[in-house]
């Protein structure tokens, strides 16, 4: 997460050997406090707290606490890692944990009274809109397709429809807004104009931009990260169906139960 939220902001000369100094000494920001760390780095303290607040933590003890979190997770996933010289069985082998692991990132992401109130939302919604673009698409059509079979409407946007916005009844309609990165501007676009028109917005976003998650009455948080990722590969869809499901399941056994199953 902290690579990830370092290539997305510009760094002075003096925050680019903060970031070469911890990737050289890794165990440095476990061992020291903000003003040892400087003195090590030859940077005063306060630039020190001007680079984590730039990476959006609220100070040094933020940062560092969440440091200790992902290198101790690296530290335990590096024996299921994928590379070039990785033979077919090592993938067989090794994919089931990463996939294991991107369900267990995502579900300490999960804040259950969102949840809750989504699923209430979703069962109080006469139809249910989904917006999302490229790779999120094809998750948000098998959305609507499992909660059509279980009798409630729902729709997948990759852009916005002014036409339909301007036919409907906002208090009808529950829109989620899917954006892994959360700063898509097709779907930033999509959450202003939804919630201009007074319509309930869950965005489904990743942490590493801020911008969706303000727009949004409610946020499911996905894990967008790539720390785990071999080469690249995008498994946050795999998170997106993660909570796709967990509210589909919700709605199944509440809709069995309003029916007296």
């Amino acid at each position: 997460m902290i690579q990830d939220y370092i290539q997305h902001v510009k760094l002075t000369p003096q925050e680019k050997a903060i970031v070469s100094y911890i990737q050289e000494h890794p165990e440095s920001v476990l061992q020291h406090n903000a003003k040892e760390l400087s003195k090590l780095i030859y940077v005063s303290p306060p630039t020190m707290v001007r680079f984590v607040k730039k990476l959006g933590f609220q100070g040094y003890h933020d940062f560092q606490m969440t440091y200790s979190q992902e290198h101790m997770m690296f530290n335990e996933t590096k024996d299921y890692r994928i590379d070039q010289n990785s033979s077919i069985k090592d993938i067989i082998d090794v994919l089931p944990d990463i996939y294991y692991h991107v369900f267990m990132e995502t579900k300490k992401l999960t804040k259950t009274e969102s949840f809750i109130r989504t699923v209430n939302y979703m069962m109080e919604a006469k139809q249910i809109d989904f917006y999302a673009n490229d790779n999120n698409y094809s998750e948000i059509q098998s959305a609507c397709l499992k909660l059509s079979n279980i009798g409630i409407r729902a729709q997948a946007f990759n852009t916005l429809n002014t036409s339909y916005l301007e036919a409907i009844r906002p208090a009808d309609i529950l829109s989620f807004v899917v954006s892994h990165s959360g700063n898509n501007k097709t779907m930033v676009d999509a959450a202003y104009a939804l919630r201009k028109k007074r319509i309930r917005v869950i965005g489904i976003t990743g942490k590493l931009d801020p911008t969706l998650d303000l727009i949004c009455n409610e946020s499911l948080y996905i894990d967008s990260y790539r720390h785990h990722l071999p080469f690249g590969i995008t498994l946050y869809g795999m998170s997106i169906h993660y909570i796709i499901d967990v509210l589909y399941t919700a709605l199944y056994f509440k809709k069995n139960s309003s029916k007296g199953i």
